[in-house]
């Protein structure tokens, strides 16, 4: 079982299953290669490239939970420029991270509605083991904070 698996969609929304299937797949693919030196230098750029290949299909291309893939899925997709906010006005960093991870959060109550991207970034082409995994989830954490709202 793939980490994509664990992506719930309505029966009645085949077309988004498909359609889900093609932009995942796609967007892993893209993510895979190593950054470029110059990405590497600016955590936000690398952020805003690993959004676009990983999150945006659900997310929204503006992180307000509307992507492409939302009206399909049985948990609507968090609006992520209101982390801070529904966190007292403090960026929940810790949080954001062991979600986007995944692999260490209990599913004790079945399976999750977003990926587990922890995994997904540790057996991509080009991972480099867990340091770069963490060093994806670090870029993703960095831009998510430049788009809280106040």
């Amino acid at each position: 079982m793939n980490s994509f698996s664990t992506i719930r969609v309505r029966a009645s929304a085949p077309r988004a299953m498909l359609l889900a299937g093609l932009l995942l797949g796609g967007a892993a693919g893209a993510a895979d290669a190593p950054p470029a030196a110059q990405t590497r230098l600016h955590p936000s750029a690398a952020g805003a490239s690993l959004y676009v290949a990983y999150c945006a299909v659900c997310h929204g291309s503006e992180a307000r939970g509307d992507g492409p893939l939302a009206s399909g899925l049985t948990v609507r997709p968090t609006n992520l420029r209101r982390l801070a906010i529904a966190n007292g006005g403090e960026f929940p960093a810790d949080r954001v991270r062991a979600f986007i991870d995944g692999r260490d959060v209990p599913l004790a109550h079945g399976t999750r509605a977003m990926p587990i991207w922890g995994e997904a970034f540790k057996v991509s082409r080009g991972a480099y083991g867990e340091r770069r995994v963490q060093e994806r989830i670090d870029a993703l954490l960095t831009w998510l904070r430049t788009l809280q709202e106040r």
